[in-house]
């Protein structure tokens, strides 16, 4: 896994601030100097957490179970990403 620059851990930031206050992003996070993931947030049937990586080619969402879910070639595309992802009483089956 490649490691996320400052330039695009800021550009993540901006994204969310730009979001209204009653987004389903409800922020993001990350942890060290060269962090190799981000955990965006979101809320809309319960609190939910998404791992974000880079890949060679972008980006890749991931689900709670490390599965991707989304790839995307810049970061602009990861706004669709969160808003995509399916609710978990969507996701519950019979």
């Amino acid at each position: 896994m490649d490691c996320f620059t400052a330039s695009e851990i800021d550009e993540i930031d901006r994204l969310w601030r730009r979001l209204p206050i009653d987004h389903m992003w409800t922020g993001w996070a990350t942890a060290g100097e060269a962090p190799q993931q981000v955990w965006i947030f979101r809320t809309r049937a319960h609190w939910r957490r998404f791992p974000l990586t880079k890949t060679a080619r972008g980006y890749a969402l991931a689900d709670e179970r490390g599965r991707r879910v989304f790839r995307a070639p810049t970061l602009a595309d990861l706004l669709q990403a969160v808003e995509a992802m399916p609710g978990l009483d969507t996701m519950v089956q019979d």
